[in-house]
Order: C-alpha cells, then structure tokens, then sequence
C-alpha cells in the first residue's frame, strides 16, 4: 500500500510540475528576449515519466520544446 501511495504522490508531483502556466513561463524564459509567458500557445503537451515534451507558438516563432518531469533544463528549438 505505501508504494502506491508513493507512486501516486510523484504521479501528482509531476502533473503539477508542468501545468500549461508553468510550461508557458518556462517556454518563454527558455526562449528569453521579449517573450511573455502569456504570449506562449502550447500544443500536443506530451507527459511521460522521466520528460515532458510540446511544440509551442510564440510571437518569435514556433518552437519544440523538451524538459525532464519536473521542467528542469527546459530547450526550445526553432
């Protein structure tokens, strides 16, 4: 039982971890210059275990973007 437990508490940590508002201002910090995070349109957000992966519209252009699961060492490529 406390495996699952704790399996489910890392489940929650990493769904919150790369909610749409914090991909967006990671996007935009990643990208840097003068992108708003509120400026940031995600698409096809794709979680897994270990990586979070989107493609993501920005005034500067569209962007694939990757992260590990707790969007640490974001890298958006255009």
């Amino acid at each position: 039982m406390r495996l699952v437990l704790t399996a489910l508490f890392f489940v929650l940590l990493s769904g919150c971890a790369s909610s749409i508002e914090n991909v967006q201002r990671e996007t935009a910090r990643s990208i840097g210059g003068d992108v708003l995070p509120d400026k940031v349109i995600v698409k096809d957000l794709d979680r897994s275990a270990t990586s979070v992966k989107w493609n993501a519209e920005t005034p500067k252009g569209a962007y694939a973007c990757s992260a590990d699961d707790m969007m640490r060492r974001v890298l958006c490529v255009k």
